[in-house]
């Protein structure tokens, strides 16, 4: 994810929550605290062209105290990354702590809303977010990335990769589940991928749009000589 950002034309990142670890705060050169993160005031700040603004919050609460600042964004058509902290997969609709229904929440408000559902997935929906928010008219945008894509290897393992061995058919089942689960999650993770940003598709006006062809035909039927004189016979 770092690497997402690390490109000439960087993105500017307010803030990160708690559960965002020293090195990661560092890498992006933001401050630690949610507090820094996206400002809920009536006037958003405006980025330089080929910049975006960027907020990471954590699930839950964190994500749903941006929705005022997100709006902001929205009508004042600014480019803004919200990345979102999310339960993980397998919990999501069972009960998990700070499990909500994030992307319905935003859909109205964001360009796009995508979840993130296996690490090799993080890079390419960051950089089509990012060219999302700064395409056509600039607004913005959600990732949402569940906290089983954001932790190492190991530590997703010995959580959910169940007991070592299983007891009965039924137990052997569900351990088959959870490590093919994990195997998928960490599927090529470790690739090469591609970091540069896309480009982005700001549509331009046609001559015949700006009127660069002439002046308009109508001019003439209302009463008005192309030199501003009236004409004659007019009522």
């Amino acid at each position: 994810m770092v690497n997402s950002f690390s490109c000439p034309n960087g993105w500017k990142v307010w803030g990160g929550p708690a559960w965002w670890g020293p090195d990661l705060i560092e890498a992006l050169g933001c401050q630690r605290g949610e507090q820094r993160n996206v400002p809920s005031t009536p006037t958003p700040p405006r980025f330089p062209t080929g910049r975006i603004g960027v907020a990471a919050v954590t699930a839950g609460p964190g994500v749903t105290n941006t929705v005022t600042a997100i709006k902001n964004a929205q009508m004042a058509e600014s480019p803004l990354l919200l990345i979102g902290g999310a339960a993980a997969t397998l919990q999501k609709g069972r009960g998990a702590l700070q499990d909500i229904d994030q992307l319905s929440l935003f859909k109205t408000l964001c360009k796009t809303c995508v979840s993130v559902r296996a690490v090799r997935d993080i890079v390419p929906a960051l950089r089509k977010a990012i060219v999302t928010a700064q395409s056509g008219t600039p607004g913005p945008v959600f990732v949402e990335l569940p906290i089983d894509v954001l932790y190492p290897f190991h530590v997703v393992e010995k959580e959910i990769g169940g007991t070592k061995s299983g007891r009965g058919l039924r137990g052997k089942m569900v351990r088959w589940y959870l490590q093919n689960y994990i195997r998928n999650l960490f599927a090529g993770a470790w690739e090469p991928q591609d970091m540069c940003p896309l480009p982005v598709q700001v549509p331009l006006a046609t001559e015949d749009e700006v009127g660069f062809g002439g002046p308009p035909s109508w001019i003439g039927g209302f009463g008005m000589s192309m030199d501003g004189g009236h004409r004659g016979g007019g009522v």
